[in-house]
């Protein structure tokens, strides 16, 4: 498909869309509004109806030292189009740039869809802070996982608990840690988190002069929610519950039918961040999504260092910064190549780690070294994941798990909170750490819920 120059008419680049509904697995109520473009890989399962692995690539269990088998049967995750999931809960070591945690995740072991071909998981970024909570990023930015019976080993500092996010029409990065000040062209502007996931207060959108956002007499704002894996941008198609007079999508769509071609101008705390009539939006029945087109001009901060004052951050992005530079050639399977190889004009102070600090990724339709430097910035080391665009919005990243690293890519997501690698069956004689009836108690799936 062809993505359309305009809003509300002619074709829109939506490659195998779908939503995930997690509402049910997350247990801290985050609202999982992610369009998430899959085309992953499942492992097993040759049988089953339109999966096939390519790649023939997913974790081997047997193989790593440090592998615990958590519970089986215990992942079962169902998408909206009917794809399924299924596996069991594992714990082992996984590498995220220079951070090596323990954690526990899923290990899929079944698909029934050909939706999951060729990549092999996901990585959920969101939030959720329950004492078992299955987030990943709890994970990283803790010296332990007492719930869990888990201790991350001597001189493991945790991860400042904040991440940014950016993206062109190539290439991702997630920068852990932090963000990187080179990247942008002003210093970040900072707004209270609102809703349940990592969204913020519009207050107003206007095409010309033309508010969007009619409010009823009781409402002021309306919170709109980044999303790394929505193509588009998502408007209300309805009046929500009287929270507008008008549905937001219908004025727009009205508004282009008469010929008018404005951007779209967003308020957010007061400031005005402006999206171009080119760019693809959609109606949705009551998510206000800022997707894809926010992440390509703007560099989107999550900043959790202070669970209750929550905040995101905008800064929009430095033309001049090119996304993925590649700086070394540290591997994810504990190898190396014999030095670090500067980037030609790269005059940031590298930092070493071991066994990795940066990660490279590749797109798919067109080959293309890429990695990022861990760097300082007021005092804080920024890391940074290259990540890149397999249909556009799905940005993937290369992590490991296992001892011996066992390298692997998955999809970057910040609607959800799962950590997911397809898998081989546990070695024979495997003893769960978790009795069955501990996982029934909680009322949650083990991996997803811990």
């Amino acid at each position: 498909g062809q993505r359309n120059r305009g809003w509300g008419q002619g074709y829109h680049w939506l490659l195998c869309l779908w939503k995930l509904d997690l509402s049910r697995m997350m247990a801290s109520g985050m609202r999982a509004a992610a369009l998430l473009v899959l085309t992953a890989s499942a492992v097993q399962g040759s049988d089953l109806y339109g999966y096939h692995n390519n790649k023939q690539k997913f974790f081997q269990p047997a193989h790593s030292s440090t592998f615990q088998l958590v519970k089986l049967g215990n992942v079962n995750v169902t998408f909206l189009d009917k794809t399924n999931l299924l596996g069991y809960d594992g714990q082992d070591f996984v590498q995220l740039g220079k951070y090596s945690v323990e954690t526990r995740l899923g290990m899929i072991t079944h698909c029934n869809s050909a939706n999951f071909n060729d990549v092999d998981g996901i990585i959920g970024f969101g939030w959720a802070n329950q004492n078992r909570s299955a987030a990943i990023l709890k994970t990283l930015t803790q010296q332990g996982r007492p719930h869990w019976d888990i201790d991350q080993p001597g001189g493991f500092v945790p991860m400042p608990r904040k991440f940014a996010f950016a993206a062109n029409e190539e290439v991702g990065e997630l920068q852990l840690g932090g963000y990187d000040r080179s990247s942008t062209l002003e210093d970040m502007h900072m707004f209270p988190m609102a809703g349940f996931a990592y969204g913020v207060n519009v207050t107003s959108i206007k095409f010309g002069s033309l508010e969007l956002l009619d409010f009823d007499v009781a409402h002021d704002a309306y919170v709109g929610e980044f999303d790394s894996g929505t193509t588009c941008i998502l408007l209300p198609n309805s009046t929500v519950n009287s929270t507008f007079k008008k549905s937001p999508f219908e004025k727009l769509l009205d508004a282009q039918n008469k010929g008018e071609a404005h951007p779209l101008i967003y308020t957010i705390g007061g400031r005005e961040f402006n999206i171009a009539y080119e760019e693809c939006v959609e109606p949705a029945d009551k998510a206000m999504i800022l997707g894809d087109p926010w992440f390509r001009k703007w560099i989107i901060m999550h900043d959790l260092e202070d669970l209750k004052n929550k905040k995101m951050g905008l800064a929009l992005r430095n033309p001049d910064y090119k996304l993925g530079v590649e700086t070394d050639h540290v591997t994810l399977d504990g190898g190396a190549a014999a030095g670090p190889v500067v980037a030609k004009g790269e005059e940031q102070q590298l930092a070493q780690f071991k066994p990795v600090s940066k990660v490279r990724a590749v797109r798919k339709e067109r080959p293309l070294k890429t990695a990022l430097t861990a760097t300082m910035y007021g005092g804080e080391h920024v890391d940074k994941v290259a990540l890149h665009s397999q249909s556009r919005v799905t940005y993937n990243v290369k992590l490991s798990v296992g001892t011996h690293p066992q390298p692997l890519e998955v999809i970057f997501d910040t609607g959800s909170f799962m950590l997911a690698v397809f898998a081989e069956a546990p070695p024979p004689g495997s003893k769960p750490i978790m009795a069955a009836e501990a996982g029934a108690a909680s009322g949650h799936s083990g991996a997803w819920a811990g």
